[in-house]
């Protein structure tokens, strides 16, 4: 009894309800779940910080996990019936029905872990393309992105456009979703969740930088974000480490690498002129 056969008979007695997806997507779906969990990697190539890498590539490789049982079975047929000790019959006749259906039974629910799988692999691709700013097919998730943290910026930002000034100079947002805003420069943190300048783009990290205002000096440093903070100042790019960086008027901070297009970055003026 070849494979062929085999599948014919478990359609005709089996009941089998999943099928199709043994002899026509097992394959494609391994091959996409694969490829997605090789984008997400190529993505934190740039990441910083073991957990949140380990969190990542834990998550892409679920539908890999999910799939890799059905797509077994659809390639080496043989093989995978013989981890359940079962051995492929001669003849149909040789193979009983009570056998068939309780194989046509385990092989729908692998089946069902297969499709499941697939589905989360469209997850993990749009995950990679924003997380690991990797460009896949997803032009439609980017801008969905940036829509979601357009609309969040304007909820919860405290800044404001037009004319500002502060004692110690003023920070205006030249790119990202946030562009046009300003802050007064006070000491306090940067991030997109309970900071005290708040800014919702998706590489900017909950806990981000730190403004620390003295009278001789405004000292930025980044606190463990995920993506880094940087200083242009004369074309020359400097990443901030946790000790602090001494900011000068006209210098550009950069919220995630400046090569980075989604990159926030912000001007420190001395005054709101």
């Amino acid at each position: 009894m070849n494979s062929f056969e085999f599948w014919a008979h478990m359609q005709s007695y089996a009941q089998m309800s999943r099928l199709w997806w043994f002899t026509f997507a097992a394959l494609p779906a391994m091959i996409v779940a694969g490829g997605a969990y090789l984008l997400m990697a190529f993505g934190l190539r740039r990441k910083r910080g073991a957990p949140i890498i380990f969190f990542w590539l834990m998550v892409a490789s679920v539908p890999a996990l999910l799939t890799f049982p059905s797509f077994y079975v659809s390639t080496s047929l043989d093989a995978a019936l013989a981890q359940v000790s079962f051995h492929m019959p001669a003849s149909a006749q040789e193979f009983p029905l009570t056998s068939a259906r309780q194989i046509g039974a385990a092989l729908d629910t692998l089946g069902l872990y297969g499709i499941v799988g697939a589905a989360l692999s469209l997850v993990v691709l749009f995950a990679a393309s924003l997380v690991g700013e990797v460009p896949v097919a997803s032009q439609y998730a980017q801008h969905i992105s940036q829509a979601f943290t357009k609309a969040m910026t304007r909820a919860v930002n405290p800044g404001r456009k037009g004319t500002l000034s502060g004692q110690h100079g003023v920070l205006r947002v030249i790119q990202g979703s946030a562009s046009g805003t300003q802050y007064v420069v006070r000491s306090g943190t940067i991030g997109k969740q309970e900071a005290d300048i708040l800014i919702t783009d998706t590489i900017i990290s909950r806990h981000h930088a730190r403004l620390d205002v003295s009278d001789a000096a405004v000292r930025i440093a980044d606190i463990g974000s995920t993506n880094g903070t940087y200083v242009v100042r004369g074309g020359q790019e400097y990443e901030i480490p946790a000790s602090g960086f001494d900011l000068a008027p006209n210098d550009t901070i950069f919220l995630g690498p400046p090569s980075m297009p989604t990159a926030v970055a912000l001007t420190y003026e001395k005054s709101g002129a």
